[in-house]
């Protein structure tokens, strides 16, 4: 379980995620990523888990395999 105050690097972050740090900093830019932290006197942006973790579970779909093979049948 992950200390209330820790927090993840740009790094950590992205390898949690599954992305490229490059992946999470154009989101990040695009506005469409998990919310981060600039601290001063820290270089870099930071994230907390719990965040990444809810903005994950919000931002993620099923995609049910019947319905995608429905779907692929129609547009043959």
């Amino acid at each position: 379980m992950a200390r209330a105050d820790e927090l993840w690097t740009t790094a950590e972050t992205a390898a949690f995620l599954g992305w490229s740090p490059k992946t999470l900093r154009n989101k990040r830019s695009q506005g469409v990523g998990p919310a981060y932290e600039v601290h001063r006197g820290r270089r870099g942006v930071l994230y907390r888990p719990a965040v990444v973790r809810r903005w994950q579970k919000t931002n993620t779909r099923v995609i049910d395999p019947e319905e995608r093979l429905r779907t692929a049948r129609r547009n043959i």
